[in-house]
């Protein structure tokens, strides 16, 4: 499963206008589609991962209407040039998941690299960072009763089913440092359904929910939580923008008389700016230029530079963007610029809107640009952590 098959289902654009943040929505699969997250996460994938990662707490819990003590399944192991950590006992394990608790990985998209290359893809279209967390869970017990959470989340069911309660909303668009928290739950269940194999559900932050594997089988779920990108965050990138003016660089007035001339002038500047029609994708922009990039490594061409035309490359980030002028063209991303002749323009915009690619069908993209040429431009640009490389083709 591809992150545009996952933006098709979801409607693409009509997802990101009409329901990302607002309204909770079941995206059932086909039947063709069961089996459609099953290569994300099997269940030997998360034994090898509970059996050979330090997963302490509270990467690595479990929960029956709370968080469970680790003692109650992990005993101390302890190592001599290396930190001592609590270690899972398998059948101390098995037997609180046996008595209703559920299991919780998170980040898991940080170590398997299946679920990794997904959500490379999916931050690029969201246009914003997240996290995945792994759900395991055997009984009808809830892990963590009605709850809801302060971000965006997309579910979805690997595999087994799993039944939803949805109590909507008592608050919009929560903060994690808000002013103001609902503290007693709702009662009124607004929607009740049951996910099973391939469907996909989005949950806005602030609704309220309840999940348990009420269906008699094992139920394996991932959660995507999205970085929350609201205005406040708009608001202090644009004033961060505004150091160019001498009223925002001065000091805040002490003298009473200068109070209303000074807060009039402030206001005046940030309407003005915006008023400015580009203003929010100027904003965007700046996300993607600066959104850093999924760590990966090349090794051992990392080390030996040894490109050659067989060699699979890609730009670290699938975020970023490519602009043009006649004499260079100019890629930003991470927070960087990397200015290039303008001839090798065909194959920059191709790696940006393609992936990975073979350095040979790149080099017939620029047909006028000498083999070592372009292969020195690409050892400059791993070297210098824009790209990577992924193996041979």
């Amino acid at each position: 499963m591809t992150a545009d098959l996952i933006s098709g289902r979801l409607g693409g654009d009509t997802f990101l206008a009409q329901v990302l943040g607002r309204e909770h929505r079941r995206y059932p699969a086909g039947e063709d589609e069961r089996e459609a997250f099953t290569d994300l996460l099997t269940w030997s994938a998360l034994n090898n991962l509970l059996a050979t990662q330090r997963l302490d707490a509270p990467r690595m819990r479990l929960s029956a209407g709370g968080v469970i003590d680790a003692g109650e399944y992990t005993r101390l192991r302890q190592y001599r040039r290396m930190p001592d950590w609590n270690q899972p006992v398998p059948h101390l394990f098995h037997q609180q998941l046996k008595e209703g608790a559920t299991l919780v990985l998170d980040a898991i998209d940080e170590m398997h690299p299946p679920i990794g290359r997904l959500i490379n893809e999916l931050e690029a279209w969201l246009r914003t960072g997240i996290q995945v967390n792994a759900y395991a869970s055997w009984t009808s017990q809830e892990g963590f009763g009605v709850h809801w959470d302060d971000h965006d989340v997309l579910v979805l069911q690997v595999s087994g089913r799993k039944r939803w309660r949805i109590y909507g909303r008592t608050r919009i668009a929560p903060l994690h440092n808000d002013v103001e928290f609902a503290e007693e739950e709702p009662t009124e269940i607004i929607d009740e359904f049951v996910m099973e194999p391939g469907d996909i559900l989005h949950v806005p932050r602030g609704c309220w929910h309840a999940v348990a594997a009420s269906e008699g089988e094992p139920s394996l779920h991932l959660t995507c939580g999205l970085v929350t990108t609201t205005g406040v965050n708009f608001l202090r990138w644009l004033v961060n923008r505004m150091v160019e003016h001498e009223e925002v660089r001065a000091d805040v007035p002490r003298v009473p008389a200068e109070y209303e001339l000074w807060t009039r002038r402030l206001s005046d500047l940030v309407a003005e700016r915006l008023r400015s029609p580009e203003v929010v994708e100027e904003y965007w922009r700046h996300q993607d230029e600066t959104s850093p990039a999924r760590p990966a490594f090349s090794l051992p061409v990392g080390v030996t530079g040894e490109l050659a035309p067989s060699s699979v490359v890609r730009f670290a980030s699938l975020r970023g963007n490519v602009t043009e002028n006649n004499d260079e063209v100019t890629y930003s991303a991470q927070g960087r610029r990397w200015r290039l002749p303008a001839k090798v323009t065909p194959v920059v915009t191709h790696l940006h809107r393609n992936g990975p690619t073979p350095i040979k069908e790149l080099r017939e993209l620029v047909p006028d640009v000498p083999e070592k040429a372009l292969l020195d431009l690409l050892r400059r640009l791993m070297d210098d952590g824009a790209l990577v490389w992924e193996g041979d083709a």
